[in-house]
């Protein structure tokens, strides 16, 4: 069965139509339905363009050939939104209490600013109060030197920074012995972990005269040093502690008990120190309060033998 075409009407029909053209077969018999007939057959078979033949439909594609992939398109970037400290704070100022608390802390940080501007007090007394066993120092003007060695430990002589004719034998920063062609010539002590015959660094004012007076009648040696103290925040201070008033008692001690005198200075023990900044003073007291005069230094000096404590002996 094939199909072929009628040249007068151009219409494909079967050859085994009995038939023949359809439209052929309608005009034989008079039929009107011609057009009908043409649209049907035309429905069926699409007519070629221009002569040539349709393209024929592509090949399917091969079951285990691979798909090409489809190209990927990346996604459009969100704009992350940065939030900055700023940010964080504004956020935090919205809320009232936040605001409340935050303006209260800056109050207590401006507070606790302006106080650490001001002087600041540190506990630090002079001298220092000594809590252990106040041992003694066994040295007497006039005796060898040997009994300073026997009694504290022997020692490499320095020369005296204010006599070239003096050996000074160092027992610590304020411990030291001069000494003269062998012979102890002065001891000046100003620690209070030793004493000499009761005397001791730190002892106040009325327990030293009774010592002294166990010596020989005490008196004051020399006009008094009258340092003038200073007021600040509510402290009486002095800017070092050889700036505060010194007074010296004395006590001479004659044959046949010896030959030296006992020189004992009296200061106002310092309670501390306040400083502001690069400036430091000694604290005495509080305002209106008591100060305490108390021994800082001790020396016994021969006289029997000439030197620049003592001027000529004596004795």
């Amino acid at each position: 069965m094939a199909l072929v075409r009628c040249p007068k009407h151009k219409i494909p029909y079967n050859d085994s139509n009995p038939r023949g053209c359809p439209a052929c077969a309608r005009e034989k018999e008079g039929g009107a339905e011609i057009m009908q007939e043409l649209a049907r057959a035309s429905q069926m078979i699409k007519r070629p363009t221009s002569g040539s033949m349709a393209a024929p439909p592509p090949p399917p594609p091969e079951v285990d050939a691979p798909v090409p992939a489809a190209p990927v398109t990346a996604q459009p970037r969100i704009p992350i939104p940065v939030v900055t400290r700023l940010t964080h704070l504004l956020i935090l100022f919205r809320n009232r209490r936040t605001l409340a608390v935050g303006g209260a802390l800056a109050v207590l940080l401006l507070v606790a600013l302006i106080l650490r501007s001001g002087p600041r007090f540190t506990d630090a007394p002079s001298p220092a109060v000594y809590g252990g066993t106040v041992r003694p120092f066994p040295v007497t003007p006039n005796d060898p030197i040997t009994v300073v060695f026997a009694a504290v430990g022997p020692q490499q002589s320095q020369p005296n920074p204010t006599s070239g004719s003096l050996e000074r034998y160092w027992y610590g920063t304020d411990l030291f012995v001069d000494a003269h062609n062998g012979l102890v010539y002065a001891m000046t002590m100003a620690v209070p972990n030793r004493h000499w015959r009761g005397l001791r660094v730190g002892m106040n004012r009325t327990n030293t005269e009774g010592m002294l007076a166990l010596l020989g009648p005490p008196r004051e040696a020399e006009s008094p040093t009258a340092g003038r103290p200073d007021t600040v925040a509510g402290y009486v201070v002095y800017r070092s502690l050889d700036s505060r008033p010194r007074r010296t008692l004395l006590a001479e001690v004659r044959p046949p008990n010896g030959c030296f005198d006992v020189l004992v200075d009296l200061q106002p023990r310092a309670i501390g120190t306040l400083s502001r900044g690069q400036e430091k003073w000694v604290v005495i007291t509080r305002v209106n309060g008591v100060q305490e005069d108390v021994v800082t230094r001790i020396r016994v000096v021969s006289r029997a033998i000439a030197g620049p404590y003592s001027g000529e002996p004596v004795c």
